[in-house]
């Protein structure tokens, strides 16, 4: 399904090409579910399609047919691997081999990395040598949810290109031909809780994220009407520890709004009544949580030692 929103994005980079513009290290940043990965995607496929059209991949020649299977030769993708929660030195190393090699086809070598800031500290390191000394025609493209992340030095050396929720309009047109069977106030809700970002929204209505989001919410509700810890913290918010510290950030920034008599999305009635510099300190401790959640940290000892904190705050008033 296309998404319109990114014919902008692919507009100025093709320019960039025509004008050989286009730095060799495009870092793709915004919010989750706005299409980064489409964009990257795409760009990946203009770089090594060998008779792109008006602009767009043929989508016929032979390096499309190839990664359309999976199988072109030059186009190397990292992420994060199956038994870790982040990526190691090895991968990165390995990409960066793999850029430096002649191109199989075409002129061309691609590497992907998503997302960008799940690096460890080594892997970072090791990919600052290869944005210092990059490869002659091999373009390197990373894809961050959270580019603030990433090390400033890596920043520094790539083009950074900001994708954002589209217009309210044009989203939820989308959302209607994404999620036909959804109701209309299921997706209002769902844009809301994702802060506008399309996909996100999608994920929300079609994986039962959306009564995730709730589960979460009434869960710190709980526990400032005095339920426990462990009757709360059930098996599913550790093992979706990333997406858990995202909604707690959410539901702090809700919170903290609606202590200080502003606009919320949704019913803010039920809200404890919180020290507002506190729970702005909660807050940020909840980003934190969700940038260690790439790595080896246990995810149910520190979501239980974060809710702990929130009990405290929150019964106090």
């Amino acid at each position: 399904m296309s998404l319109p929103w990114l014919e902008e994005h692919q507009q100025r980079i093709n320019a960039s090409l025509a004008e050989e513009r286009l730095g060799h290290a495009p870092l793709i940043a915004g919010p989750v579910g706005v299409g980064k990965q489409a964009l990257g995607d795409w760009l990946a496929r203009r770089l090594l399609c060998l008779e792109p059209t008006d602009g767009q991949p043929c989508g016929e020649c032979r390096a499309c047919s190839l990664i359309k299977a999976g199988s072109h030769p030059d186009l190397f993708t990292v992420g994060i691997p199956e038994d870790k929660r982040e990526i190691p030195v090895d991968s990165v190393r390995e990409l960066s081999r793999c850029l430096q090699l002649t191109p199989s086809i075409g002129r061309h070598r691609v590497g992907l990395i998503e997302p960008a800031e799940a690096m460890n500290r080594n892997a970072a390191n090791a990919l600052l040598k290869t944005l210092e000394e990059p490869a002659s025609d091999a373009w390197l493209v990373l894809i961050s949810h959270r580019a603030d992340d990433l090390p400033a030095t890596i920043r520094s050396r790539c083009q950074i290109m900001t994708v954002r929720p589209p217009e309210l309009e044009l989203a939820g047109n989308w959302l209607v031909e994404a999620c036909p069977d959804s109701n209309p106030d299921e997706r209002s809700n769902a844009l809301a809780l994702a802060g506008g970002a399309p996909l996100a929204a999608r994920a929300l209505l079609d994986d039962g994220g959306l009564a995730f989001a709730h589960e979460v919410r009434s869960g710190l509700v709980a526990l400032a009407s005095g339920r426990s810890v462990p009757e709360v913290l059930s098996d599913g918010w550790a093992e979706q520890g990333g997406i858990t510290w995202d909604w707690l950030v959410h539901w702090c920034a809700q919170c903290l709004a609606a202590n200080l008599g502003a606009a919320t999305s949704g019913d803010n009635n039920d809200w404890p009544s919180m020290n507002t510099e506190r729970l702005a300190s909660l807050a940020d401790k909840a980003l934190r949580g969700r940038s260690l959640a790439f790595g080896s940290v246990r995810q149910d000892l520190s979501l239980a030692q974060w809710l702990i904190e929130w009990q405290s705050i929150a019964q106090r008033g």
